[in-house]
């Protein structure tokens, strides 16, 4: 049963970055970023020629989760985007909108913690 917490929260998790990212494009799915502190808007137009490539990057880390191609890699590296995320969305005054980065930590962090012994190498 373990093991099958772990697998669906690794599908999820991919499901979830690719639908987002691909949202980011079609625009299938209403999205709005709520009333943003003014720091927020500067941050945000001063990265914004990057975001495609940062949704292009979420969707082949969605894509690798979901086929479980290099998990615990794909793990690591996703959990400073989740934080920043969370940081991001913690940042924007609207508490209703804060739950997908609270989704996205947890499951991130179910992975982390499934995939510790992999990670004992990188911290002895």
């Amino acid at each position: 049963m373990k093991s099958n917490v772990y697998k669906w929260s690794r599908i999820v998790l991919g499901l979830f970055l690719m639908i987002y990212a691909l949202n980011q494009f079609l625009h299938f799915l209403p999205t709005s970023y709520g009333q943003m502190p003014e720091d927020s808007r500067y941050f945000i137009d001063a990265i914004a020629m990057y975001l495609p490539y940062l949704y292009i990057f979420e969707m082949v880390i969605g894509l690798l989760l979901v086929t479980n191609k290099w998990t615990p890699f794909i793990v690591i590296v996703l959990f400073p985007l989740t934080v920043s995320f969370l940081i991001f969305n913690m940042t924007n005054n609207d508490i209703s909108k804060f739950w997908p980065a609270v989704v996205v930590a947890f499951l991130n962090i179910i992975l982390l913690i499934n995939n510790s012994k992999k990670y004992k190498p990188l911290f002895s």
